[in-house]
């Protein structure tokens, strides 16, 4: 018997997110306009990538990273955050993932 999508609106049965995560980090991610309006905090305050001013360049900030990622006990505090260009970002988040 097929199994029909569920509509707009409706409730799904089940769990609604993978347990992959569950119950592993101390700091859930700020999510919503806290998110946004952090986000926005620290791409105002550091408008240069950390890491490309610390190599004597000069690149945008793209992304906000934790300095010290959620998964490996890092905080939402805002000292935890700095702003990466998006090839730093990159080269940070697959150096962790090892």
């Amino acid at each position: 018997m097929a199994v029909q999508p569920p509509r707009f609106g409706e409730r799904r049965t089940g769990a609604a997110k993978p347990a992959v995560h569950a119950g592993r980090f101390k700091h859930k991610r700020i999510r919503g306009r806290a998110g946004v309006k952090l986000r926005k905090q620290v791409r105002d305050e550091e408008p240069l990538c950390r890491l490309c001013l610390a190599e004597g360049r000069t690149r945008a900030t793209e992304q906000v990273d934790h300095i010290v990622p959620l998964s490996r006990g890092g905080s939402n505090e805002r000292s935890n955050f700095q702003g990466l260009c998006k090839p730093h970002h990159d080269a940070k988040s697959a150096s962790e993932r090892r």
